[in-house]
């Protein structure tokens, strides 16, 4: 495994370290794997629709135009001698609202073990490293797994401009 920026972890029911680090470019095809092994359920939630080419998402989390106002975060995980990539988080700052945005997800296999709750948690960390203490993200108000975890984590709700979503919200201690 690479670098961590995160403790190591150990998944309950398992032996096999996981843990949490800044993506790199040779994560694209790991990281687009992640996404194809997604459930369609879960990859709907994630993206907020459905998606067709997850080699190209996965290239604009890990590469984006604007490289200092954005990172994505990966869970990787080691298994019978490789490692995978069982969740990610991407973030993207807007200096114009001065506001971050995020985005998680993690494997339908590897869900309520703590790891979304991991990935929040770094992600602000990292967030308030950079300088960077407002923190929002958007899910579809049917995705009640994605909304407890913000509610679990701080976030404060209000209506989001695209009817199907609801925004949340934090400022993160400096």
């Amino acid at each position: 495994m690479k670098n961590c920026l995160w403790p190591r972890a150990i998944l309950p029911g398992t032996p096999n370290p996981v843990c949490i680090r800044t993506a790199v470019e040779s994560d694209i095809d790991k990281l687009a794997a992640h996404f194809e092994r997604l459930s369609q359920p879960a990859r709907y939630n994630r993206f907020m629709g459905a998606v067709g080419n997850c080699s190209r998402i996965a290239r604009d989390c890990v590469m984006p135009k604007r490289k200092a106002d954005f990172f994505t975060l990966v869970v990787e995980w080691r298994e019978a001698g490789r490692d995978a990539i069982i969740g990610e988080a991407c973030y993207g700052f807007d200096r114009e609202s001065g506001s971050g945005e995020f985005a998680i997800s993690v494997g339908d296999r590897f869900q309520r073990h703590g790891l979304g709750s991991s990935l929040i948690c770094a992600l602000q960390s990292r967030a308030v490293s950079l300088g960077y203490l407002d923190l929002f993200g958007e899910t579809l108000k049917t995705n009640d797994e994605m909304k407890r975890l913000a509610q679990r984590a701080g976030f404060a709700f209000s209506r989001s401009t695209d009817w199907r979503a609801v925004r949340f919200a934090k400022r993160l201690a400096g």
